[in-house]
């Protein structure tokens, strides 16, 4: 009886092992803002390499708290804690880096 307890126990440790998910990675963002959906809590943007990740790109992302997006339009510099967990990202920690400059350009 003592090793079917210990087999059970030990199976169950196993198990409950295999299910947990992997932990979440972070990593740093700095991105321009090409258009922003705050109702969907997703913003697409232009970022550089991120290391060991990904190279630049543009993508659209969800973010964690839809206020911290409302007020962000195109052009504006950010820089953002990507969160990357099960193969899906999330941007937390938005901050405004720069405005974008809309001021017309002069020829």
């Amino acid at each position: 009886m003592r090793r079917v307890t210990l087999f059970v126990s030990l199976l169950l440790f196993v198990v409950t092992a295999a299910c947990q998910s992997p932990p979440e990675k972070h990593f740093p963002l700095q991105a321009e803002v090409i258009s922003v959906d705050a109702p969907k809590k997703l913003i697409i943007v232009k970022h550089g390499e991120i290391p060991g990740l990904m190279p630049a790109m543009t993508m659209t992302y969800a973010v964690a708290d839809a206020k911290q997006i409302e007020r962000l339009q195109p052009g504006d510099k950010i820089s953002a804690d990507l969160v990357v967990g099960e193969n899906v990202g999330h941007l937390e920690k938005i901050a405004l880096v720069s405005k974008a400059d809309n001021a017309p350009k002069k020829q």
